[in-house]
């Protein structure tokens, strides 16, 4: 039996992706992180995602394809009901697992966990936190376990923080609670310099600052949220990214000040994105920030389960479009001001940040394109 906390032990965040609890050998994993987080006294507060990836019963895209398969448009309102069962169902499981664990432990939904959102379907903002009935469990002597990725409006309807949003859940909810860290856990041993799938030379950082990891988030990293990051911004709160099925120190995301700026460069990217081509100038992406702007009359979005909606948006607003399937785009993120960029076959450069270097590209070029970038921006340092 865990001992009793008081009110002024810290508290430290834990959030653990699908893989982290897909399995019951992951699970006694993350069972094994938490205990180790409780027994040194700490209050815990653990953000659970929905259980596995596509194809398993409550996986998100498991669940998306319920409504999907019935025919395209899907209401966002009503796919945000039913993606949210995935973390709920998480939460009370994972609850139940840790106190069968004689470590006692109460579940909350998003809404129970004091999470305002707004009314936006499938990306909403966290307004504000109270948390109030967390503090009350914590104050109890148990471990918090909160459904990530959803929150509820003032009206009550639940709403999703778009993907990857349980590591925005896990910082906001760190920051509401003043928490001494938060502990993000998947299934690397942290933050790579470069997708490992597709570059084997890649190696895990440890450490990188929040302006850059944030850059790299936004260029499409999928290590952590970049809300999580802005959160974190807003009150210092160190990340650590970490392993669920090691004891490895992972990647330490920490806040910097420009004198403490490094040379330290990395490359995220972004596949499965559609080409939209509009038949005269448009500001697309004021109407839809997720837009990623390539010139005047040309953009890219993500081809997932909102394109469709998202299109037929674009089209009242603009007129006519033209869709292309199957692009990607590479950035090179730096932790100062970008080094002067390259040419490469097969790929154009697009507008970005004054630390970033970005190329669009078709997605069958991804990988020879990533192999030149990380020769030369990251090899050859």
């Amino acid at each position: 039996m865990r001992k009793k906390n008081s009110p002024e032990n810290s508290i430290i965040v834990m959030k653990f992706g699908g893989t982290s609890v897909r399995s019951e050998e992951a699970r006694a994993s993350a069972v094994e992180h938490i205990r180790r987080n409780a027994e040194s006294g700490s209050q815990v507060v653990v953000v659970v995602s929905a259980m596995g990836r596509k194809g398993e019963p409550y996986a998100t895209d498991t669940l998306i394809s319920l409504l999907k398969d019935l025919g395209e448009p899907v209401n966002p309102a009503e796919l945000d009901a039913v993606m949210s069962l995935g973390e709920t169902l998480s939460s009370a499981f994972f609850s139940h697992l840790l106190s069968q664990n004689n470590l006692p432990a109460q579940a909350f939904t998003g809404q129970q966990a004091g999470i305002l959102t707004d009314d936006n379907p499938g990306n909403a903002e966290i307004l504000k936190i109270n948390p109030t009935r967390i503090r009350s469990a914590l104050n109890a002597g148990k471990i918090a376990v909160v459904a990530g990725f959803q929150g509820a409006t003032s009206a009550g309807d639940v709403r999703t923080l778009g993907r990857g949003g349980s590591d925005t859940s896990a910082v906001a909810l760190a920051s509401a609670l003043n928490a001494e860290k938060v502990e993000i856990y998947s299934d690397v041993d942290g933050i790579a310099n470069c997708d490992p799938r597709q570059i084997a030379e890649a190696v895990f950082m440890d450490k990188i600052s929040a302006a850059q990891i944030l850059s790299m988030a936004n260029e499409g990293s999928k290590v952590i949220h970049p809300r999580a990051i802005k959160a974190a911004l807003q009150t210092q709160t160190p990340i650590v990214a970490r392993n669920t099925f090691s004891n490895a120190q992972g990647t330490t995301i920490f806040h910097s000040t420009a004198d403490e700026e490094t040379s330290q460069a990395a490359l995220a990217h972004r596949d499965e994105m559609c080409l939209l081509v509009f038949e005269a100038n448009a500001d697309a992406d004021e109407l839809i920030p997720e837009l990623i702007r390539v010139d005047e009359r040309r953009f890219v979005l993500k081809n997932d389960v909102y394109l469709e909606s998202r299109i037929k948006e674009l089209q009242k607003k603009f007129g006519k479009l033209r869709q292309e399937n199957g692009w990607a785009t590479i950035s090179v993120v730096f932790d100062k001001a970008a080094a002067e960029s390259i040419l490469i076959a097969d790929t154009e450069k697009i507008p970005a940040g004054n630390n970033v270097i970005s190329y669009l590209l078709k997605e069958d070029c991804l990988r020879s394109s990533l192999e030149t970038l990380y020769g030369h921006y990251i090899l050859a340092e």
